[in-house]
């Protein structure tokens, strides 16, 4: 390996060696900053999580607002009104109200999102096109 190889090359050589390999961790830490230039000068930005992602992943008891619900199902005020009314055009979805305020607990709208959304087809994350040939007259 170079002294100022690239990363690369770097993945490749660990990848090869043979199982069982020690690398000292002090070596290692060198020829990663040698591979990538200024690393120590870098800072890793995570972006937080939104609503759409937050909801699968908090506690089911966890409440949320009427702006967090609206973030996490990506509609408008006006369609979560609509839903959570008396004059619904389907199920409601769940709610409580704190003080005239509406409030949701993620568990609950998870499920009703689960029986709510129409799959179209089921196991497959893509939409597919059937191609059917025509018959010959």
């Amino acid at each position: 390996m170079t002294e100022k190889g690239d990363l690369g090359e770097l993945q490749t050589w660990l990848s090869q060696a043979p199982p069982g390999t020690l690398v000292p961790a002090d070596s290692l830490a060198q020829a990663i900053e040698a591979s990538v230039p200024n690393i120590q000068g870098r800072r890793v930005v995570q972006q937080p999580m939104s609503w759409r992602e937050r909801l699968w992943l908090v506690a089911p008891d966890t409440r949320l607002g009427v702006a967090e619900l609206l973030e996490a199902l990506g509609r408008t005020k006006s369609w979560l009104y609509r839903h959570t009314g008396p004059n619904s055009p389907g199920t409601r979805i769940p709610h409580r109200k704190l003080e005239g305020e509406l409030v949701f607990v993620a568990g609950e709208i998870c499920s009703w999102v689960r029986d709510n959304e129409l799959v179209r087809v089921p196991g497959q994350t893509a939409n597919h096109m059937v191609v059917r040939k025509r018959e010959a007259k």
